[in-house]
C-alpha cells in the first residue's frame, strides 16, 4: 500500500534544503526549490515533534512524512514534496517524456463536454460541485458530508460504475488514495487541487489526469495562508495545469 507514497519520495533528491515550512489554517505550505502546498488538516489533538525543526532539513526527510498518520506532519511532507515538483523545471521535464500539457486552468471546466451524460464522481466537495450535476449523473463523496452529498464509505460501492472520477489530492494525506485509485480503475482518473504534485508516480498508480497548480506569486501566497486565507484568496497568484498521460484515449 505504500508503494505510491515510496514512489513521490523518491523523486526528490537530497540535495534540496527546506526554506520555510507555514503551517496554516486551511493550507501548509513549503519553500525550497519553489513553493509547494497541501491542505491544512483539523488538528485540536495531535501532537508532533515537527514545529521549529523543519527549516534547513533536507526536503527528502521532510518529505517522508507524507506517510505519516499525522495529518499536520503528512501535510508537511506532501507540501515538501510539491515544493520540488510543482515548478516550470518539472512540467517541462514531464512533457519531455512524452506526457501532454493541456489547456490551463480548471478541470472541471476542461472536461466540461466530455462529462454529459455520464456518470461522475467527484470525491471531495469542491466549490460549486454542484453545478456539474446539470450537465451529468453526479455523485459528491465526502468525510464530513454536506447536504446531498454520500459518506466516503460509499466510494466502495459506486467508483467501480463510473465513466470520470475527480479526486481530490488531499486523499494522498488521509492514505485512502490507492484504494480510490484501485476502486477507478475502469473511470477517467482526474486528480486535482492544489495539492496535487505533478509526479509521474500518479500515472503509474492509475491517475489519467494530473490537474495541479504552480505558485507564482510566492510572497503574497504566503501571505494569505498566514492569514488564514483558502484558494479564494490567492487563485490569482497561481497558474492551474493539466497534465495527461495518454492524450489519445481521452480526447
Amino acid at each position: 500500500m505504500w508503494e505510491l507514497y515510496d514512489k513521490l519520495i523518491a523523486e526528490i533528491s537530497e540535495e534540496e534544503r527546506v526554506e520555510e515550512v507555514i503551517a496554516g489554517l486551511s493550507w501548509t505550505a513549503t519553500r525550497s526549490k519553489a513553493m509547494g502546498l497541501a491542505m491544512s488538516f483539523p488538528r485540536p489533538l495531535e501532537l508532533s515533534q515537527l514545529p521549529g525543526t523543519c527549516m534547513g532539513q533536507s526536503v527528502k526527510s521532510l518529505a517522508e512524512r507524507i506517510k505519516s498518520w499525522n495529518s499536520l506532519e503528512a501535510a508537511i511532507g506532501l507540501s515538501a514534496i510539491n515544493s520540488v515538483r510543482n515548478c516550470r523545471e518539472t512540467i517541462a521535464d514531464m512533457e519531455n517524456k512524452g506526457y501532454k500539457q493541456l489547456q490551463s486552468g480548471s478541470a472541471f471546466d476542461l472536461f466540461a463536454d466530455k462529462i454529459r451524460g455520464k456518470k461522475v464522481a467527484v470525491i471531495g466537495h469542491f466549490p460549486d460541485v454542484c453545478e456539474l450535476s446539470k450537465h451529468c449523473q453526479l455523485s459528491v463523496l465526502e468525510r464530513n458530508p454536506q447536504m446531498g452529498d454520500l459518506p466516503d464509505p460509499a466510494a466502495e460501492y459506486i467508483l467501480s460504475e463510473q465513466d470520470y472520477v475527480f479526486m481530490t489530492s488531499s486523499t494522498l494525506i488521509n492514505k485512502t488514495t490507492p484504494r480510490l485509485l484501485e476502486l477507478s480503475k475502469n473511470a477517467v482518473t482526474i486528480m486535482l487541487g492544489p495539492s496535487t504534485p505533478f509526479s509521474t508516480a500518479l500515472f503509474e498508480m492509475g491517475v489519467d489526469i494530473i490537474s495541479g497548480l504552480v505558485v507564482e506569486e510566492e510572497d503574497f501566497v504566503l501571505r494569505c495562508i498566514k492569514e488564514g486565507g483558502g484558494v479564494r484568496s490567492f487563485r490569482n497568484a497561481v497558474q492551474y495545469i493539466n497534465i495527461s498521460k495518454s492524450v489519445r484515449s481521452i480526447f
